[in-house]
């Protein structure tokens, strides 16, 4: 998902590609509707698996509630009230779909995270991006995202990260640009809890996003053949050329909500 802030780090390469959608890489792929059907009281379904309506509805409220927190851009107004509840499930579901896919094919591949891989890209990608977990973190709140479903996001940008090693291995920044990125940062936001040598490896994957996420793509696209998503009509419907939740025709709302990343976009 997509998150503009005058809080990001200014250099602006810095954000976690959104989830596959990637910074102008378009997941094209075919999905046969009637190859999958939801399953009664879910939200969603990829492959075998169903996303339970309860769990969406959990992160969404948790979400509103985190927003009532933050000032909005408006005095006297919370950022919940720019947040549009539709979209934030739309774009919630989507988090959660591209998660399940991420994940199975991760599992196929021998791919696994433990809790502190996790927490690694965690620290890293909000220090990177935003300049400090607490400051990731109020942007997130104010995004539709409680702290503890944070996870969902930073979770999926881990996996994405570590499916891009499998595949596309010898695709990272060079030390040059690795270093001067890191020495921009500091000198916008002053000492990070981050030493050149713990960010570099995650910068030189930040910088090159885009073309780990193409090299991605044929990989998703086979992904996505083997496990076929369908939404409840509830919650909208697939697009499998922007890869998220779109409106059903004839509503307002006709365009992919943005994937977590709190940019609330993932790169890898």
């Amino acid at each position: 998902m997509c998150l503009t802030t005058p809080e990001r780090i200014a250099s602006g390469f810095v954000k976690l590609p959104r989830l596959l959608a990637g910074v102008g890489l378009s997941v094209t792929v075919v999905l046969a509707a009637s190859a999958c059907t939801t399953h009664a009281g879910a939200a969603a379904q990829v492959g075998s698996h169903a996303i339970e309506t309860s769990q969406l509805r959990g992160i969404v409220e948790r979400g509103l509630a985190a927003a009532e927190t933050v000032p909005g851009t408006q005095s006297g107004q919370s950022a919940a009230s720019t947040l549009d509840p539709p979209e934030l499930q739309r774009r919630t579901l989507t988090s959660l779909v591209q998660l399940r896919l991420m994940s199975d094919e991760a599992k196929r591949r021998g791919i696994t995270l433990s809790d502190g891989d996790i927490a690694a890209y965690y620290q890293a990608y909000a220090v990177l991006q935003f300049g400090s977990v607490r400051a990731f973190e109020q942007r997130a709140a104010a995004a539709g995202f409680a702290q503890q479903d944070v996870a969902v996001i930073v979770r999926s940008g881990a996996l994405q990260s570590a499916l891009s090693d499998q595949i596309s291995p010898r695709v990272l920044a060079t030390d040059a640009q690795t270093r001067a990125q890191y020495d921009s940062i500091v000198s916008q936001v002053g000492r990070v809890p981050l030493t050149y040598a713990q960010a570099k490896p995650y910068l030189a994957r930040f910088i090159v996003a885009d073309e780990r996420s193409a090299a991605l793509k044929p990989v998703l696209d086979q992904a996505e053949k083997k496990n076929p998503i369908s939404i409840n009509p509830r919650f909208g419907r697939w697009d499998s050329d922007q890869f998220g939740i779109v409106a059903e025709d004839g509503t307002i709302a006709t365009s992919v909500a943005p994937t977590p990343t709190v940019d609330t976009t993932l790169q890898s």
